[in-house]
């Protein structure tokens, strides 16, 4: 299972959660969102040595042209994407990964998307503008459900006190965290990212190994 950091706006805490053990460190390119990081922030934490960390760009209602600049000017390895504006052609057009997003409030909303069911999706709760980032938990059990029958990452409300229940009730391909990590908006606490992470690697190990938490 991997573990991603995200609404990164610092080198600093990129740092820290690499060394903590992250698989996948986010950076937020939405206008709207409070943890929308700076041009100059985004190329200091591009230069910092990921080692096998991916860098993941979290985008909504972006053109092709647009994702591929950012690829490019950032050294993104991905990219997550409102799938409202993620054509199935994008993946292969674009040369990195793509997460297409899925709200998490309609249970057939994830199972009817028109994405390859090899590829991961993004189950996170809606915002009022229709994008990710509420910091609000969803629904385990539709999560549950949709990780049954495809690979998915999981987001909305995860922190050190929840990631491992999330875990092993959902079985996700990923776990993702931004909010539940900080101090303010941005901001990572090293303690709680330090937590989350680790409490993710060993709630995976438990499942993996079929032993019951």
């Amino acid at each position: 299972m991997r573990v991603k950091v995200c609404g990164l706006t610092s080198p600093a805490d990129a740092v820290v959660a690499i060394e903590a053990g992250a698989d996948a460190l986010g950076m937020v390119f939405h206008d709207a969102s409070p943890r929308r990081v700076q041009p100059r922030r985004a190329h200091e934490i591009a230069d910092v040595p990921l080692g096998r960390a991916d860098l993941v760009g979290v985008v909504v209602d972006a053109t092709p042209t647009q994702l591929r600049e950012l690829v490019d000017q950032f050294h993104l390895t991905a990219v997550q994407l409102h799938i409202r504006s993620c054509p199935m052609t994008l993946a292969a057009e674009l040369g990195v990964p793509v997460l297409p997003f899925v709200g998490l409030g309609e249970p057939g909303a994830a199972t009817r998307a028109a994405w390859w069911p090899d590829l991961p999706i993004m189950l996170d709760s809606l915002a009022a503008d229709g994008a990710g980032g509420t910091g609000l938990v969803g629904d385990f059990e539709i999560a549950r459900a949709v990780s049954a029958h495809r690979p998915v990452w999981l987001a909305g409300g995860l922190g050190p006190h929840n990631v491992r229940a999330a875990v092993a009730q959902v079985r996700p391909y990923g776990v993702d965290a931004s909010s539940g990590l900080e101090t303010s908006p941005g901001v990572k606490d090293p303690r709680l990212v330090e937590a989350y992470v680790r409490g993710a690697i060993e709630a995976a190990a438990i499942v993996h190994n079929g032993l019951r938490t």
